[in-house]
């Protein structure tokens, strides 16, 4: 099973990004990943591929991925 933190964020043009972070920390709750990137938000060290700057957070969620072998 594979597990991604999905982290979508608010653009300067209105658009939204998001980051997958594979793996993380079993337990991980949404106030500690707000907080996290309210702090990275804040220093504005976040851009898109395009350059656009991530001025907020929308939501984060987890993605899971389960492989099954065919018969």
């Amino acid at each position: 099973m594979q597990v991604t933190l999905m982290i979508i964020l608010w653009l300067e043009n209105g658009k939204t990004m998001t980051l997958g972070i594979p793996d993380p920390r079993e337990g991980l709750t949404e106030a500690e990943v707000h907080t996290a990137m309210f702090e990275l938000l804040k220093r504005e060290v976040i851009l898109s591929e395009n350059g656009m700057r991530a001025t907020s957070y929308k939501k984060a969620y987890l993605r899971i991925v389960d492989e099954q072998a065919l018969p």
